[in-house]
Formats: structure tokens, sequence, C-alpha cells
């Protein structure tokens, strides 16, 4: 199922289920890489902003492959947004470490930390659409 067909719902179990694999991974002592536990944070991170971004009935057309482009686009005119923007954050500079061949600039577990914080995310965001009533009123209503 796109992004375009999943419901709001539906992309809040998806990125649960991301986490809990990685999670599982990790605490059974599997050797993950922090580029893979990064770009999937990241990734994760921007699906969540979007579906919270149909919560709002906001627009991110032009932003939708730049995780700190969609959050600008989420905290206009919601500032309780600027909760994570250092999460956010700390994952670019995970990702431009990594990209950069600076590994050892990267915190000591930083593939761990990565998880950890998608996960805040994850929960944050998952609250606000909670409040919001929007995991009941998307539910089942998916475009397929």
């Amino acid at each position: 199922m796109s992004d375009e067909q999943a419901t709001v719902a539906e992309r809040f179990e998806r990125s649960d289920e991301a986490l809990r694999d990685w999670e599982r991974r990790i605490n059974a002592g599997e050797e993950v890489d922090v580029w893979d536990t990064t770009n999937a944070g990241i990734g994760i991170i921007k699906d969540l902003i979007k579906a919270y971004l149909e919560v709002l009935d906001r627009d991110w057309e032009g932003t939708e492959d730049d995780l700190l482009a969609l959050w600008k686009v989420a905290v206009k005119k919601n500032p309780s947004l600027n909760t994570i923007r250092d999460n956010c954050r700390e994952l670019i500079y995970y990702y431009n470490c990594v990209d950069m061949d600076r590994r050892d600039a990267l915190p000591e577990n930083a593939h761990k930390q990565a998880v950890r914080t998608a996960r805040h995310v994850y929960l944050y965001l998952r609250t606000r659409a909670e409040e919001a009533g929007a995991l009941e009123k998307y539910q089942g209503l998916g475009a397929g």
C-alpha cells in the first residue's frame, strides 16, 4: 500500500511495527549499522509528520523529501511541535556524520539512539493524533 493510499492510522501502525522490529533486532544483540537505523528513523519520522500534516489538513508539497522542511510546515501555526525539532536535527546530524565519513563524531551507540529518537517522535505525534481524534476518524478511510 502506498503512502497516498494508507490511512493516518495505518501509517502510525506501520511506523510502530518498523520501530518494534528495529528495537527487537537491537535488543537481540544483532549488529546494526548507524547508517541503516538513521535512514530508517528519518524515513519513519517523515512519514509520521506527513500523516500528522494530514490530520492538520496541511499541504506539504515540495517538502516531502526533506525532514526539516516537513517539520517547518508542521510547526507553522502549531508551535507545540517545536518539541520534536531537536529529535529531527539529531537524526540529520547522524546522517551527515556518516555521509561525510565522520563516524568518529557520533555519540556512542548512535545506532540505538537513532531508533530511540524515532520512537520518541512516534509517541509524541501519536499522542497528538489521538488527542485530535484523528486515528479513529481516519480508521478505514484509505483510498484503496
